[in-house]
């Protein structure tokens, strides 16, 4: 019985609403008026809009804007990947870290525009030149399951897609996108459909599905718009004192790492939609034939006349907390119906109404940042009450400390009283962390990943876009209504789970936070993460050990058969341990080993590991923070290994100048297989010996964020008229810092024709780029994988 009322709970959860919190820079701060009335007005629409796309940048954010805020409608993003075959404008993240940076600028996004986000686990792995390529690489059936996961998780009633199943002048992850997007439109709907997830969700099906076509598709912007639908979405919203472009530009501009910053669109604005499946509406605006009001759920047809009570209150704009009573009355009237996904739905933003309308602030500090298996936390809740409102005010409240939703002490006493208007209460509370506690970094990272997909085994992570916080602090908050015509529920109460942050105090920023975190002991961090082997010449690996705990640990380094690590040449030695003493609060600890090959010819590609034993445990995890200004910090913790392998390679004594770009470890690279480099700064530009150079290269994006390119680039093209060797990399043709990037006039175009899988024909066997130094062949072509 304990475990069918435990599904049950699941499931409502899963149906009525995504559990995983929003991206969070900090404690959530206190809605002003305008937005408790904003959000009050739309109770008034219960219904549901799924936008699809392939990669986070690709969703029509002013549209997302016009649906969330103008129409009231539940509004979500899928995007398929997260982008993490992309580039980076912002630092050297690439990969799996750029994908976990684009993930929280589209969550910052979505806190901007009001929308919820999801993701499937396809990997984005560059430019695909066709949707057949990316379906294969992706497991097109694995990724079609993700998509009727989320319609079935979140039920909309119209999915909307970014872009078009048969237009192929695209990314082939674009008409990918659209492609899975109609198949599971009605594939969402049958149980005979990947049936293992009907244990958490059912099945639905939406009502219609539409392309959010546009000009951009079209040659010349010309696009004929007689059988089209169309929604003017320019509306003006006063109480936000914004208009859905100026939102939607905010919202885009959180795309940083791919240099997304835009104007906003004011005024009309008018978006076309291509009909594609389910119902057609009737009108040209296909938002008017659907049904988005409470008559469309039995036993909700009051719903409307308490709601027009609650909004009677707005043109008080400075007393929000009048509309408590009725709010209350509208909980206690849908809560018996809340097995209606939408009405579960609704209930949940009633109660974040509600206790906004209370004007408490909440705030949960730990008093570590980082804490360990077995080590101990205190947590400070602090709590203010600005004014005790004549309409209802908060009575009591009972808070736990929770770690992965499982409470580790009270931190209130029982029947504790809210503070009196306008003062302020603290509550402190310690326990120790679970030494079972998991150390788990980004869901989606924790398992080895196929070629085109990340894989999760835990069915209720799928779709979400970021792990919940792990520690928090649960709130039940008893409120208390005194309006004397009220006749509903005289103790209501409200559930809420507050993440604990860790706040410092910057000099020139102010109060500074961070999520409080469950690390390891300890964590080993390499210097690389490629040795390559040129020779048989001995590496020094280099391990940088952060601790967070104190006490003794063994340091643990394994190659492979084939290497050895050890400075004396005649012993072989695959495994490496070195005793050391913890001192935990970060400290640092700096180790060597030499590593050798000692069989060239078995030597293979694979990884060196590194692990630290602490109290008879492994730990296995390495460190890698990301901190941007515009996302929350993130921190992973990936497996502490280096990839090692073998290379024929002649390289000369040549010494290379190398203008970084927007961040690549090509430099390290370089020097790994016997060149010399120098960076050339921007500083130096203009006064470098250039000539000293057997070549020059410039990193990926340079021409993209070097300003000084724009006035040097004279100087480089004088170096390549004179003999010189300049190999420009990778560029966006959009915002050049200057037209002119070559001895001659050329033109980027951004029609890409890369396609991993085909046939290299050498054209001319002979030519000396294919024989010197290094020969060529078809072999130097396996395995090749774009960017």
């Amino acid at each position: 019985m304990k475990n069918i009322i435990k599904l049950f709970i699941s499931i409502l959860l899963i149906e009525g609403f995504s559990t995983t919190a929003p991206a969070q820079k900090s404690p959530e701060r206190n809605w002003n008026s305008a937005r408790i009335l904003n959000e009050m007005q739309k109770l008034k629409h219960v219904g549901r809009v799924l936008y699809i796309a392939a990669h986070p940048d690709d969703e029509n954010t002013q549209l997302i804007s016009y649906l969330s805020n103008v129409l009231g409608l539940e509004t979500a993003y899928l995007s398929l990947t997260r982008g993490d075959g992309g580039q980076n404008l912002l630092g050297n993240e690439e990969g799996e870290e750029l994908g976990v940076i684009r993930t929280q600028e589209l969550l910052m996004a979505r806190s901007i525009d009001g929308g919820q986000q999801f993701f499937t686990g396809a990997k984005d792995f560059g430019f695909s030149k066709s949707a057949s390529e990316t379906l294969h690489i992706w497991d097109s059936n694995e990724v079609l399951s993700e998509v009727v996961w989320v319609i079935r998780k979140f039920k909309p009633d119209v999915i909307i897609t970014r872009f078009s199943p048969t237009y192929t002048k695209t990314h082939g992850n674009h008409q990918a996108s659209a492609i899975l997007a109609m198949a599971a439109f009605n594939d969402a709907a049958d149980s005979t459909k990947f049936p293992e997830q009907l244990k958490y969700v059912s099945t639905w099906q939406p009502q219609s599905l539409f392309w959010n076509t546009s000009p951009w598709f079209y040659k010349d912007g010309k696009m004929d718009t007689a059988g089209l639908y169309r929604t003017e979405i320019g509306a003006y919203m006063p109480l936000l004192g914004e208009s859905t472009g100026e939102m939607a530009a905010e919202s885009r501009s959180m795309h940083k790492s791919q240099g997304m910053g835009t104007s906003p669109r004011r005024g009309e604005v008018t978006e076309y939609f291509q009909w594609m499946e389910g119902k057609k509406p009737d009108g040209r605006n296909i938002f008017d034939d659907y049904n988005f009001n409470w008559s469309r759920i039995k036993g909700c047809e009051k719903a409307p006349e308490i709601i027009d009570k609650v909004l009677k209150y707005d043109s008080d704009i400075n007393d929000p907390g009048q509309a408590i009573n009725d709010l209350i009355l509208l909980d206690d009237y849908l809560e018996p119906l809340k097995s209606n996904y939408l009405v579960a739905s609704k209930i949940k933003e009633l109660k974040d109404i509600i206790f906004q309308c209370t004007e408490v602030h909440v705030e949960a500090t730990s008093n570590k940042k980082y804490l360990t298996p077995g080590d101990s936390i205190s947590v400070m809740l602090n709590l203010v009450n600005p004014s005790a409102s004549r309409y209802g005010f908060m009575q009591g409240i009972d808070a736990t400390l929770r770690i992965d939703g499982t409470t580790l002490c009270s931190i209130t006493p029982k029947d504790t009283i809210f503070p009196p208007n306008n003062k302020s209460i603290s509550f402190k509370a310690g326990s120790i962390i679970p030494d079972s506690t998991n150390i788990t970094g980004p869901y989606w990272l924790e398992e080895d990943p196929a070629a085109g997909m990340y894989k999760v085994s835990d069915q209720l992570l799928r779709g979400e876009p970021q792990n919940p916080p792990r520690i928090t602090v649960h709130l039940t908050c008893r409120l208390h209504a005194v309006a004397k015509d009220y006749a509903g529920n005289p103790n209501f109460t409200i559930e809420r789970d507050i993440p604990v942050f860790y706040k410092t105090v910057d000099p020139v920023k102010g109060e500074q936070f961070a999520l409080a975190r469950i690390v390891p002991p300890a964590v080993a961090i390499t210097n690389t993460k490629l040795m390559l082997f040129t020779n048989n010449k001995t590496q020094r690996l280099s391990v940088t050990v952060k601790s967070f705990a104190k006490g003794p640990a063994t340091l643990h380094i394994k190659v492979p058969q084939a290497w050895t690590i050890d400075s004396l040449p005649t012993h072989i030695r695959h495994d490496y341990y070195i005793n050391f003493d913890m001192h935990g609060d970060g400290s640092e600890e700096r180790f060597s080993a030499p590593v050798s090959i000692i069989d060239w010819k078995k030597a293979t590609p694979d990884y060196l590991y590194v692990t630290i034993a602490v109290n008879g445990r492994s730990y296995n995890r390495s460190w890698e923070e990301i901190g941007y200004e515009h996302i929350p910090k993130q921190l992973l913790l990936p497996v502490s290994r280096v990839k090692i392998e073998k290379i024929d390679i002649k390289t000369g004594n040549k010494l290379i100048g190398y203008i970084n770009g927007a961040g690549d470890d090509i430099p390290p690279c370089l020097k790994g297989i016997g060149y010399r480099v120098e960076v050339i700064t921007p500083v130096q530009l203009p006064t470098a010996d250039l000539n000293k150079y057997n070549a020059i290269i410039a990193g990926v994006r340079a021409y993209n964020t070097v300003p000084e390119l724009k006035y040097n680039n004279a100087r480089l093209m004088e170096y390549v008229k004179n003999g010189g060797t300049y190999i420009v990399q990778y560029n966006n043709n959009n915002r050049l810092v200057t037209d002119s990037i070559g001895p001659y006039y050329l033109h980027l175009s951004n029609t890409r024709t890369t396609e991993e899988n085909c046939k290299i024909k050498f054209l001319d066997n002979k030519n000396p780029a294919l024989n010197y130094p290094n020969k060529i062949t078809q072999q130097d072509f396996e395995g090749w994988v774009q960017e």
